[in-house]
Formats: C-alpha cells, sequence, structure tokens
C-alpha cells in the first residue's frame, strides 16, 4: 500500500520533546513509515503561540532539527519524493513564521519549505483563521504574500483561513492550491470545514482538499470511519474523485478516530475505501491524486 498524507506536526512535536523520529511514541515516525510501499509525508512546522516572538528563528531551528534526522536516516528516507521508500517535504503551519517579510518567506521556501499553510487558528499579518472570531480577508500584505508564492511556485495551503480569506486566495492566485487538512462543511457543520461554495471554488482551480482525521471535524464525537466516507464521498461528489486524498493532521491533534491511532492503522480506512469503491479509487485517494497534483504542478 502506498500513501501520500499532505499534513502532520510531527516535526515540532518531535523537536520541542527532543524526541528522535526514527522511532517515538507520537503518531508518526520513520519506523512506521518503512511498512509502506512507498510513503510521502508533509511535514509541518507548528509554533505554539508563546513561539511568535520568535517565530523565524524558531522555523529555522525546526528545519535544521528535522535535516538533521533526515541525515541520520538518509539510509531510508529523503527530501527528494523519488529517491527512496519514505520521502519527505516540508511545510510551515501558519504565516507567523515569516515575520511579514516576503524576504524571510522566500529565504525559508530556499531551506526547502515547499508549502506554508497561511494562518493557523489566529489572525497574523497575513489573513485570518477560520476559528479567529474575525470576518475580514487577506491583509494587503496577505495579497503580496500569494503574489510571491506563486512566483516561487511555492504550494499555497487555504487550510485554517476563514471564509473570505479562502475566497480571497481563489481570486488572486494563478496556480492551483491545496485545504492540505480540511474536511466538508455540508457533511458535518463546523467552521474549519469547507462549504460546498469553496468546494466549487476548489473545482474551478483545480486544486484539491486533504482529509482531515479529527473527529471534532469529522462527526463530533468519535470519528466513525463511516463518517469520513461521508466527508470523501461529498469531496468525490462536488468536485472529482481526484481532488481528495489524505492530510490527516497526525500529532497535531488531540485526539484520533477510534479505530486509526496513529498512521500505522491506516490501513483501516483503506481497506473500508477499497471495499465501498473498490480499489482504484482507494489508491487515488491514498496517493495517486496527491502525488499527481504535486508533479503536475511542479510543487516538489
Amino acid at each position: 500500500m502506498k500513501i501520500f498524507d499532505c499534513h502532520c506536526d510531527t516535526i515540532t512535536e518531535a523537536y520541542f520533546k527532543n524526541f528522535e523520529m526514527y522511532e517515538n511514541n507520537l503518531h508518526i515516525d520513520f519506523l512506521r513509515l518503512k511498512n509502506f510501499e512507498k510513503a510521502i509525508q508533509v511535514f509541518a512546522i507548528w509554533l505554539d503561540k508563546k513561539h511568535h516572538d520568535l517565530a523565524f528563528e524558531k522555523t529555522l531551528k525546526s528545519i535544521d532539527f528535522f535535516k538533521a534526522q533526515i541525515e541520520k536516516n538518509k539510509d531510508i528516507i529523503s527530501l527528494n519524493i523519488e529517491e527512496k521508500n519514505i520521502s519527505a517535504i516540508m511545510s510551515i503551519e501558519g504565516g507567523e513564521a515569516i515575520e511579514s517579510s516576503l524576504e524571510k518567506l522566500e529565504f525559508l521556501y530556499e531551506k526547502g519549505v515547499k508549502l506554508m499553510t497561511l494562518t493557523w487558528n489566529y489572525k497574523n499579518s497575513i489573513g485570518s483563521g477560520a476559528l479567529s472570531g474575525f470576518n475580514d480577508g487577506l491583509t494587503e500584505f496577505g495579497k503580496k504574500v500569494i503574489k510571491k508564492m506563486n512566483e516561487l511556485n511555492m504550494l499555497i495551503d487555504v487550510s485554517h483561513l476563514n471564509d473570505k480569506g479562502f475566497f480571497d486566495v481563489f481570486n488572486l492566485t494563478t496556480k492551483p492550491f491545496i485545504a492540505s487538512h480540511s474536511n466538508c462543511r455540508s457533511v458535518f457543520d463546523f467552521p474549519r470545514n469547507l462549504s460546498d461554495d469553496q468546494l466549487r471554488a476548489i473545482k474551478e482551480s483545480s486544486s484539491i482538499v486533504g482529509i482531515n482525521l479529527y473527529p471534532d471535524f469529522i462527526d463530533g464525537e468519535y470519528g466513525e470511519i463511516d463518517n469520513i466516507l461521508r466527508h470523501i464521498d461529498h469531496i468525490m461528489n462536488k468536485v472529482s474523485e481526484k481532488a481528495v486524498g489524505l492530510g490527516c493532521d497526525f500529532d497535531g491533534i488531540s485526539r484520533t478516530p477510534k479505530e486509526i491511532s496513529n498512521i500505522s492503522e491506516i490501513y483501516v480506512l483503506y481497506d473500508r475505501v477499497k471495499n465501498v469503491w473498490g480499489e482504484d479509487i482507494a489508491n487515488k485517494l491514498f496517493f495517486e491524486n496527491m502525488y499527481n497534483f504535486w508533479l503536475e504542478n511542479n510543487f516538489c
């Protein structure tokens, strides 16, 4: 089984807890990723609010930590998605990291960051999160960030962004974007989930969605597998069977679905998808859709 997961928070969980990334008791480690035929994992750097005063510095230290972990395990993992059984892509979750500087954004891109989630739950210099309490769209600086990310061919991530900010991205970007770890508001009404209008914009822009495994976004209760399938089905119907993949949010969620406690148990979802829609759709959802999206748009 192959897997391409577009979001986890394992880098900073391991960095701040002084864990090794080869083997640990987090949701993801390299050892468990080794069990897949092929695993491509997007590793996000997310910073708690207490680190925001030194956001750029802490982000650089997290990158250095992660690259050292990659070097230590270079026999099994690479930052090149074609080289090894396990491949890693670096991302940033929350534009606080660039400290209102396009130069710092470009510097982080040159350090290997391929994707940036514009906001987390807060308001920052780029825009406002869906749970921030603010309804305004992108700031003037945020609009410059979109233009710069397009120039760099850096993937724009709209997960966490509020509705007005989302449509600002849709109207400004010249390239497809991603909602790396988001579900459907029509299936479960939560402001972090995507509305049908947003899904139509994703379809129109040839963009893509990664399904989030946080129970609070799935059904508000236990994250039942059947309810995860409902979110997948809704995206396939509203957008396309090629526009949905995984954005599990492992190590960024306080609880997991009762049947999927870590990355090694994702096969439970794969088997259910295969039983419902067939092996071809299962392989698209778990690997091929994201892989093709990244390659076709030259994001890696």
